[in-house]
């Protein structure tokens, strides 16, 4: 990994960067990334990963108002846990959360509807602050006499319950569906033409060197750490520490059916791919649309959330964007 400051890889000059460390890691660096924004982020994306095979080290592109968080690298590296998982037992993991039949009885939860009884009281000004809710949670907790009335209050509303009247929701065609699997690879890449199209739209943006094997495994690498409770996640028998960890799953499985490689981290919890082979059919992007309804909670950079519509927007699209909520 490059030391602290300009570097240049091949007829790649690169400005001053530093070597960016895991919050939680060993303080070993995970990454070398720019100290400024690159004009044309896409062609020197491009040179450098073509320059990998001798350097190593892949890149990514970064947000420059992330570098005061160091980009959201928390966790030392776990590539080793990518090895334990298979990307369709994650996405029908996922799909069977999302999907599952739900006609089941309804969960009650052991919560009373008056904050009151949580000894909160009349709220100040701007409300109740999260250490004051915490605190008082944790003295109930603590309390068995709370509990009980906590018991005795849930079953006031259990019996006193009055059923919502809501319109029919349209029902959603994947519910109660079992997870479709994994879609087919795709054949033709991209012409080159629509390669340097995709690569030329992209804004200025910072470069980031990781040491990985290869670009789906660079989140775990660098342990990235920007959405939902980082792990332990389940996944049949296996369980993984960290989000990186089953996203690099799929990383690897969109990697190998559609030569997908990993473009941008953020910002946010926003992840881009160049896609050298993407669907040229809607019927075999719809079957990818499947996995990516699963895989994020908006799709393509647009806020999708619907089969059809991530299904349009996939057909010959070079760049996929996935984002957490």
């Amino acid at each position: 990994m490059p030391e602290d400051g300009p570097v240049r890889f091949g007829s790649v000059p690169l400005p001053a960067g530093r070597r960016v460390r895991a919050l939680e890691g060993d303080g070993e660096p995970v990454a070398w990334v720019t100290g400024v924004d690159v004009p044309d982020p896409g062609r020197v994306w491009s040179a450098l990963t073509d320059l990998w095979g001798e350097t190593g080290l892949v890149p990514v592109l970064l947000d420059g108002g992330e570098d005061e968080q160091d980009y959201f690298f928390y966790w030392p590296p776990m590539t080793a846990e990518i090895d334990r998982l298979d990307a369709a037992a994650v996405l029908g993991a996922e799909w069977d959360a999302q999907f599952g039949d739900t006609s089941g009885p309804a969960e009650l939860y052991d919560t009373p509807l008056s904050s009151g009884f949580l000894g909160l009281g009349q709220p100040p000004p701007g409300g109740h602050g999260p250490a004051d809710i915490v605190a008082a949670i944790v003295t109930m907790a603590e309390d068995r006499a709370a509990q009980a009335e906590l018991d005795r209050l849930n079953e006031i509303d259990r019996r006193n319950a009055v059923p919502l009247s809501l319109p029919p929701a349209e029902p959603d065609p994947r519910e109660g569906q079992p997870f479709p699997g994994l879609a087919p690879s795709a054949g033709g890449r991209l012409s080159q033409a629509e390669r340097d199209a995709a690569l030329g739209s992209l804004q200025p943006a910072r470069i980031g060197l990781v040491p990985a094997r290869r670009p789906a495994d660079v989140p775990a690498t660098v342990g990235w750490s920007v959405f939902g409770a980082d792990g332990p996640d389940e996944f049949g028998r296996v369980q993984v520490s960290a989000n990186a960890v089953w996203v690099g799953s799929v990383l690897r499985s969109f990697e190998d059916r559609f030569s997908a490689a990993l473009l941008k981290l953020g910002p946010g919890a926003e992840l881009r791919l160049l896609v050298e082979r993407p669907p040229r059919t809607l019927e075999h992007a719809t079957q990818i649309a499947a996995e990516h309804s699963v895989f994020c909670d908006e799709c393509a950079g647009q806020g999708l959330r619907e089969l059809p519509e991530i299904a349009a927007a996939l057909v010959s699209a070079p760049i996929w964007a996935f984002w957490w909520d």
